[in-house]
């Protein structure tokens, strides 16, 4: 069985290595705005729609594969949902670029404080999706490795729960546009929402050890 789940994971490594890309392309468009470089930002943006619908493409694929293994029912169940977790980041993070474009094509002027305290919450999402991308990489492999990285990026999701909490407090009493401060609340949510995936995918993979051992 712990051969089959390594085979498995080999596939999910594919697919969590395009969902992580996304993360990458977040944090660059963030950075093109931080930096006053709106064509950077768009360019990033566009990468990210492309490499989200790579990783979409590999959920699918790996449906079909896991469903035609010889995996037990309940551990096919198990990946299957540790599929849909990590695809979960790559759609948050679509959704925040969705965003991002709005307001870039808008030129709302937004503080740079803000942009700032965006930059710092997706360059965690990027470590926090690498933490995991590495646990899927040890699983099967090493399981002291799995527990380790999930331990990371547990960790990483408190660090962007504190962060969400001290941004989101910053948006609500700014004076900025209404309908900016909207956008922003709408992406602030989606890396919020990407990084609780990121950590329900590496509590499912301890499950899965666990239930191994």
């Amino acid at each position: 069985m712990k051969r089959r789940e390594s085979i498995a994971a080999k596939h999910i490594l594919d697919h969590v290595t395009k969902v992580l890309d996304t993360t990458v392309d977040l944090d660059k468009a963030l950075s093109g705005l931080l930096e006053n470089r709106h064509d950077e930002t768009l360019a990033a943006i566009k990468a990210l729609y492309l490499d989200e619908r790579a990783a979409d493409s590999t959920e699918v694929t790996l449906f079909e594969d896991l469903s035609k293994g010889e995996l037990d029912p309940k551990q096919r169940e198990a990946l299957m949902r540790l599929v849909r977790r990590i695809d979960d980041i790559s759609e948050n993070t679509k959704q925040a670029a969705l965003n991002l474009e709005l307001l870039a094509q808008s030129k709302k002027t937004v503080p740079r404080e803000f942009w700032s305290m965006f930059k710092d919450l997706s360059r965690y999402l990027v470590h926090q999706t690498k933490a995991l991308r590495l646990a899927v990489e040890a699983f099967g492999r090493s399981d002291e490795e799995v527990l380790k990285r999930r331990e990371e990026v547990k960790n990483l999701e408190q660090e962007i729960d504190d962060a969400y909490f001290s941004l989101r407090k910053k948006l609500i009493l700014s004076s900025s546009s209404p309908l900016a401060l909207l956008v922003l609340t709408d992406i602030l949510s989606a890396v919020e929402s990407a990084s609780d995936r990121a950590k329900d995918a590496a509590d499912m993979l301890y499950i899965l050890v666990m239930a191994n051992r």
